[in-house]
């Protein structure tokens, strides 16, 4: 799609690509192996892309955002495990929908949903590896395997 609609929005100096990836797409977790690198291949390709936009077209207002949802209810996650519901609730999808709206019109590049996870995993990722696993055995969340 991006091959077909961006040549006309950089054309027009116009438009917005919005992909929607996955918290999954920012950290690797267990039972999601495959789905966490379709998810990390979107956030490459946004990143890729924009960069290329912007150094070919630097003029253009072409604008780019990746949206990094934790779980929307739409029934995908069949078994997730959220020990603390308050800090990771899972959302609606028209609770998501709004926020996604929102990140256009702001043109923020990326956003999580639930708002502040991004954040949480840049700070993190500052530290050792043994901090960050610590840290994610803590909050003990994910999705049990199913059949």
């Amino acid at each position: 799609m991006l091959n077909e609609f961006l040549p006309d929005m950089v054309r027009k100096n116009h438009g917005h690509v919005v992909a929607v990836s996955s918290m999954a797409g920012i950290l690797g977790l267990s039972n999601l192996v495959p789905y966490c690198a379709s998810k990390f291949a979107v956030r490459g390709l946004m990143e890729a892309i924009a960069e290329e936009t912007r150094e070919n077209f630097s003029q253009s207002e072409v604008k780019f955002t990746v949206i990094y949802p934790y779980i929307v209810d739409t029934g995908l996650c069949k078994k997730p495990r959220i020990k603390f519901p308050g800090l990771l609730a899972i959302v609606s999808p028209s609770d998501a929908a709004k926020q996604i709206i929102k990140a256009m019109r702001l043109n923020q590049t990326e956003i999580s949903i639930p708002s502040g996870l991004l954040t949480v995993n840049n700070v993190l990722r500052l530290f050792p590896v043994k901090v960050c696993r610590v840290v994610k055995d803590f909050l003990d969340s994910g999705l049990e395997a199913h059949d």
